[in-house]
């Protein structure tokens, strides 16, 4: 009898399992048929659920026959609901989202949070999608990095800064992805704009450490930007003009799919003209363009295809007393991805990329001219499978096959000094899984393999990010991992001002490539209406790089480089309001960021010495508020204070003379590297919106002023020229930042 039991017992079980069956499809936005990353997929009141991926897709694998309750929910669009029945086969369920306006005159619109769940894992992750983004508060326009810039870890090295220092990390050490395809300059001069307009960016992703092995190459932070597909739907037009650029977006339905074409240009002369006598420079001029494009074809439910592509371009004349400097500088990308949906519970993304940055330099000081070459071009074959095996694991791996060259010349007119020549090719093979191991516990275990040719170098990355949630809205997190790098830039200095720092150049057989761990801890809760985010992390960094300058002639990159060890570690703070009149977030940073480099910053008895690195930051605090005062009118405020960034003091200049050959040297008495540091950074930028509705098309009219106090920030000092003749002595003198700087403009859509 017991065993008849048992055996009753087996065979229910079989049976249960094999009408288990799966649901899946993709999630769109209802008006415009885009599809949609990063929405919460889940069954109502059954801990099961996922994230849609990049394409927009989900899978809910195994799940038991009856009837079951699917939700959907992002931030700025209704929570979606609706009920399926389960049987023996796998469902397709597409679900469409309506927006939903999330700020309202006098009422606020705010999901219950104990039907919404959260299930991403990973932590220092911050995902801004298109309402946020085209919603944040702003000063000029709406811009992904400039709004990135403002959360906590991150941070720029001045008004005129190119780059995301991320947790101590430096630009080159981000993986930068526009539509899966690396780029390897992400903004624009001054710190007002990317290179991703906020028109045709649908999403932005930060991962400021910790990322999962899906990611790799970098050893900092990972920014992952995707653009529109188009409107399948209907043709529209969206752009603006200010007094500093104007910009144009146009999408709209063809064959099975959509287009998209997306241009921006500077005007900046009247702002210029302004910037020029505050930096007393005797000639300034500078502007750039971007111009993205891209189309998406759904030829069936199973199978997608996209191509994209960009083009942008900066250029820079400035001349301030004894030098003066003409730079040219841009990027061009393209990509095309194949989806397939091979299975309910398997999905992929193949995509073949291509990526080029080249910059120009001509430098002239006194009687110098030097000039300046650098390209990297990167032709990439990448593959990502997406497999549900079960309701408790989300299997994710893949490959990347990808050829880079680089090619950099320095020197005189008539002299070259540095001629390098050379090609790489970079493998991978990743795997990684989102296990449920508990109803409350998620980890996230990887493994990440890379291959480079250049040197034969190998390296072995695991990684493990774990999630457990302690109550309804609250969630203790942690990350460890392994990151290997083997490309990177050069920085340049001229009297410690960063101006010659486009330099990619990869690792070979005579310089190892560049190491670094993280370690991570955190928590995130909800109270009263305000999302907390709290995380402490520490970074151990080895074959960290600067540049040698006394081997300039050297095509061996072990005599070009000085290596070294770094370390950072911080503590970081994110409070933010998405709900309501009164929006925004304030964040809070502090953290060190220090090396220790071959030959730099030498004691007494000539041991090397650890030192702050240029953009450490001992404490940052950015506060960003949005306040609806009337129906249609907004005011957006953005404060931020710094604590100054470390420099090398020069205590004295002047020249020594040999009477016997009658030669001229140089002399600088310095003090310790980055030993000082400059005043600190505070900032405020206003601007104040009104919005008009017509029958058929929009229109908001805007004014905001950057540095609204016209404080007097420094970007760095340097020495005049002095005059020995008259007894006139070098004078040390300061570079300011950007003054104030009003811009008033329209934006419309249509």
């Amino acid at each position: 009898m017991r065993s008849a039991c048992i055996a009753l017992a087996l065979i229910g079980l079989m049976a249960t399992a094999a009408l288990a069956a799966d649901v899946g499809g993709f999630v769109r936005d209802k008006a415009s048929g885009e599809s949609l990353p990063f929405v919460n997929v889940y069954l109502k009141g059954e801990s099961r659920g996922t994230t849609t991926n990049e394409s927009g897709y989900y899978a809910l694998a195994n799940l038991p026959p009856g009837s079951h309750t699917l939700v959907a929910s992002l931030v700025g669009y209704r929570t979606y609901e609706k009920q399926v029945l389960v049987e023996e086969k796998n469902l397709v369920v597409n679900i469409r989202l309506q927006e939903e306006s999330i700020q309202l005159e006098t009422t606020t619109v705010e999901a219950k949070r104990d039907e919404v769940e959260s299930y991403d894992i990973s932590p220092g992750r911050t995902t801004l999608q298109v309402k946020e983004l085209k919603t944040a508060p702003a000063a000029i326009e709406a811009d992904p990095i400039r709004t990135i810039q403002t959360l906590p870890g991150v941070s720029a090295l001045s008004d005129f800064s190119v780059g995301l220092y991320v947790r101590g990390g430096t630009p080159d050490q981000n993986l930068v992805l526009l539509d899966g395809t690396d780029v390897y300059n992400a903004s624009h001069l001054f710190g007002l704009f990317s290179t991703f307009p906020a028109d045709a960016a649908k999403s932005t992703e930060l991962l400021r450490g910790g990322y999962p092995a899906k990611y790799g190459d970098r050893l900092s932070a990972v920014l992952n930007v995707l653009t529109d597909e188009g409107n399948k739907e209907e043709f529209k037009a969206l752009g603006g003009v200010s007094l500093l650029a104007s910009r144009l977006t146009l999408q709209g339905p063809v064959a099975k799919g959509s287009w998209l074409l997306s241009g921006r240009r500077t005007h900046l002369d009247p702002v210029i003209g302004l910037a020029k006598d505050a930096l007393d420079a005797k000639k300034f001029a500078y502007n750039f363009y971007d111009l993205q494009g891209k189309t998406h074809q759904v030829f069936s439910h199973d199978d997608q295809f996209t191509l994209a592509g960009y083009a942008g371009q900066d250029g820079l004349q400035y001349r301030f007393d004894e030098f003066d400097i003409d730079l040219t500088w841009g990027n061009r990308t393209f990509s095309s991805k194949w989806t397939h949906v091979f299975d309910s519970n398997l999905f992929g993304n193949f995509l073949v990329t291509g990526s080029r940055f080249k910059a120009h330099t001509r430098f002239n000081s006194e009687d110098v001219e030097l000039f300046e070459f650098n390209r990297l071009t990167d032709l990439s074959l990448k593959g990502d499978l997406n497999y549900f095996p079960t309701g408790n694991h989300a299997v994710e791996l893949g490959f990347l096959l990808k050829r880079m060259a680089v090619n950099y010349h320095f020197g005189e007119a008539d002299q070259r000094w540095i001629d390098v020549d050379t090609k790489g090719y970079h493998h991978a093979v990743y795997l990684q899984d989102n296990w449920s191991l508990t109803r409350r516990l998620t980890l996230q275990p990887g493994l990440r393999f890379s291959y480079f040719t250049e040197g034969s170098y190998s390296g072995t990355a695991p990684r493990l990010a774990a999630r457990y949630q302690l109550g309804v809205d609250t969630f203790v997190k942690g990350a460890v991992g392994r990151y290997h790098q083997y490309l990177f830039r050069l920085a340049r200095e001229f009297q410690g001002i960063s101006i010659l720092s486009n330099i990619w150049t990869m690792a070979d057989s005579t310089a190892d490539p560049s190491e670094a761990l993280h370690y991570i801890v955190g928590a995130e809760t909800r109270w009263q209406g305000i999302d907390v985010d709290a995380e402490a992390y520490y970074k151990d960094y080895t074959g960290l790089y600067e540049i040698n300058y006394n081997n300039q002639t050297s095509t061996r990159m072990a005599d070009v480089l000085r290596r070294g060890d770094g370390r950072a570690y911080g503590f970081d703070l994110l409070l933010k309001r998405r709900e309501g009149r009164h929006t925004g977030w304030l964040s809070f940073s502090t953290g060190l960021s220090e090396r220790t480099i071959d030959g730099l910053n030498l004691d007494d008895q000539g041991r090397e010495q650890p030192y702050k690195s240029k953009f450490d930051r001992r404490f940052s605090v950015d506060l960003i508020h949005s306040w609806r005062f009337r129906k249609k009118w907004t005011l957006n405020t953005a404060v931020a204070y710094a604590s100054g960034q470390p420099y090398t003091q020069v205590l004295g200049r002047g020249e020594l003379t040999l009477p016997a050959d009658d030669l001229r040297f140089e002399v600088q008495d310095k003090g310790p590297l980055n030993g000082v540091r400059l005043p600190a950074y505070q900032r405020l930028d206003m601007g104040v919106e009104r919005q008009f509705n017509f029958r058929s098309w929009d229109m908001k009219l805007f004014f905001q002023v950057v540095n609204l106090t016209n404080h007097k920030n420094i970007f760095n000092y340097f020495w005049s020229e002095g005059k020995p003749e008259k007894r006139q002595p070098a004078k040390r003198r300061e570079i300011p930042m950007l003054p104030l700087l009003p811009s008033f403009g329209i934006d419309f859509n249509f």
